[in-house]
């Protein structure tokens, strides 16, 4: 498919009656996130969408807010978010949100100290600690940003109670587990994750699913040769370009238009080198959400 220069797409707009360049917000998340990368990825193949900006942001939850309050007009989200924000909260704001474009999925990493292993007088062993989810029971679960939904979620479709502990961020939650003032941390990220890969001292615990799980999160496993020499089984949550449902035919053209270069350059963003490997997941196919027409 052939690259519409922007200058070229300024002056469509303007023959059509467009008296200035539209310029659209994106709600990403860290710099050195999925989210971000995969905007730049896209932004690579789609020439024409130097007339979307990026605001970076602590995740999910943030981005959901942004969107609905008409600060941001593009947002990458959980679809658990969204979900939660329809179904639990009742904001009937969400009714006029749209999925752009399907993304990836994201795993639910859950961390925890590595056991404790004491021996008595007697000789008899004891182990205290996070050894599995159904030890999470009455503990402490840090999270933060989109992660602070999605553990929520967890524990109220899981039969296993626990108590969600909110943290600004990844470093203050890990520091929060050191330190001893939550049991665990639970982040929801695509892998692989850079920060997971440079983690040291703690372990990943397995997330299992059920029927009333399985109807958000689909079965994943995490891949991570410094925290487990095997692959340890969790779940995964499909994230999504969201957008409100815009009318004005400016703007719908510029989405539409953004929508359909992505989608026809799949390709080049699952084999083009410097790519995100999430690309890999991505086939345009499942919509966990209206999509955006």
């Amino acid at each position: 498919m052939r690259h519409v220069p922007l200058t070229a797409l300024l002056l469509t707009l303007s023959a059509a009656g467009a008296a200035t360049p539209t310029f659209l917000n994106v709600a990403t998340g860290s710099p050195t996130g999925t989210y971000s990368a995969m905007f730049k990825n896209i932004g690579l193949v789609c020439t024409q969408n130097a007339y979307l900006r990026e605001r970076g942001t602590s995740g999910s939850l943030e981005n959901i807010d942004l969107l609905l309050s008409n600060e941001v007009s593009l947002a990458f989200v959980q679809s658990d978010v969204l979900k939660a924000r329809q179904q639990i909260d009742k904001d009937p704001r969400v009714e006029n949100i749209k999925a752009l474009l399907p993304l990836h999925r994201e795993e639910l990493h859950l961390f925890a100290r590595p056991p404790v292993v004491k021996k008595n007088i007697l000789g008899r062993t004891t182990t205290t600690g996070i050894q599995t989810f159904a030890d999470l029971k009455d503990k402490r679960v840090g999270a933060w940003g989109g992660s602070l939904i999605t553990a929520r979620v967890l524990t109220a479709m899981s039969g296993v109670p626990f108590q969600v502990v909110s943290l600004k961020d990844q470093p203050s939650a890990f520091a929060a587990l050191q330190s001893g003032q939550v049991d665990a941390v639970l982040a929801v990220v695509g892998q692989p994750a850079t920060w997971v890969k440079n983690l040291s001292g703690v372990n990943l615990i397995a997330v299992p699913t059920n029927a009333r799980l399985s109807a958000i999160y689909t079965p994943a496993k995490l891949f991570y040769p410094n925290l487990s020499a095997n692959s340890v089984p969790t779940i995964a949550v499909q994230s999504v370009l969201a957008t409100r449902d815009f009318k004005t035919p400016e703007r719908k053209q510029l989405l539409l238009g953004y929508q359909k270069c992505a989608m026809s350059h799949l390709v080049n963003l699952q084999e083009d080198e410097g790519m995100h490997p999430k690309w890999q997941d991505v086939d345009f196919k499942t919509w966990p959400w209206p999509r955006y027409k």
